[in-house]
């Protein structure tokens, strides 16, 4: 999502120690993740497992996947036309009533009036001509490419997460990762890529996760510093970025008025993918060329 790629030292990285649960969690969120199943697949007790996981994250798993699935709700409510029970449901809540009574809690609203108060519309329409010609003049620094539907295989990843606001991501997570692949002598030249989990504006920025990745050949058992991931097969819309990273913040302004006029697509939205086409990531360069994938999804025919 948009952020500024700086050229500084990050913060250490947290939760190392259950970043395998994590990604079982984000990957999952309509399945079972109770204490119990979430416990079993890390290979530890209940309790060991609940006592770790806070220690590490802040918030206990409960509360963790509570959240994600709320925003990950909230996220859907603004970006999709779907019932807010089927939304509800999807999300993994048992039912619209727990659905909205969690959702009030956190929001401090109602779905259905987050929903009349955030509706995703197009830019331009409706009179907007102001909104539009402020997004072409953002364009000022950087040029896009045009917005294509492309089809993605699955991907293996290897990552380095950051925790807390976009624009402190630096340009030294990918440096660790190259450092990584050159002592594990991997083959083949490496792809680095940002995956941002969460949209700023519903997750509270200290929790935003961001992942630092290089493609990998095939899978590998995570180890410390060191995540394994991977992203599923999909669709998404491209565009091409050329120039310096910090113009990428306008430049999702810019592509996200673009998604509503592709025909016979939806916006899924998260999470946002960057491919970064260059030898190494380094936020000093001017002309740097990064696609920025966002997911979507065919419309399902009305009859």
């Amino acid at each position: 999502m948009p952020r500024a790629l700086r050229a500084e030292s990050p913060r250490p990285p947290t939760a190392l120690q259950v970043l395998p649960a994590l990604v079982h969690v984000q990957t999952h969120l309509d399945d079972n993740l109770s204490l119990a199943a979430l416990a079993g697949h890390a290979g530890q007790s209940p309790f060991q497992f609940h006592r770790r996981f806070k220690g590490a994250v802040g918030e206990t798993p409960k509360q963790y996947v509570d959240r994600l699935r709320l925003e990950w709700s909230a996220f859907r409510l603004i970006m999709h036309r779907a019932s807010i029970t089927t939304i509800a449901l999807e999300c993994g809540f048992q039912n619209h009533e727990t659905y909205a009574r969690a959702f009030r809690r956190r929001f401090g609203t109602t779905p259905s009036a987050y929903r009349d108060r955030h509706r995703f519309t197009t830019p331009g329409a409706g009179g907007r001509e102001g909104k539009r010609r402020r997004l072409e003049e953002q364009l000022e620094g950087y040029e896009l490419s045009a917005t294509r539907v492309q089809e993605f295989a699955e991907l293996h990843l290897a990552f380095i997460r950051h925790l807390g606001p976009y624009e402190t991501v630096t340009d030294e997570y990918w440096h660790r990762l190259d450092q990584w692949w050159r002592r594990r002598r991997l083959p083949g030249l490496p792809i680095y890529l940002g995956i941002a989990h969460d949209a700023p504006g519903i997750t509270p920025p200290d929790k935003l996760r961001f992942d630092a990745a290089v493609r990998l050949p095939g899978p590998i058992d995570a180890e410390p510093g060191i995540g394994y991931q991977t992203l599923t097969p999909g669709t998404a819309a491209v565009t091409r970025h050329v120039g310096p990273y910090h113009t990428l913040p306008a430049a999702y302004g810019v592509i996200f008025s673009r998604l509503p006029t592709l025909i016979n697509y939806r916006i899924v939205g998260l999470p946002c993918v960057e491919v970064f086409h260059t030898a190494r990531v380094d936020a000093r360069h001017e002309l740097n060329q990064t696609d920025i994938c966002i997911p979507v999804a065919l419309q399902r025919a009305v009859t």
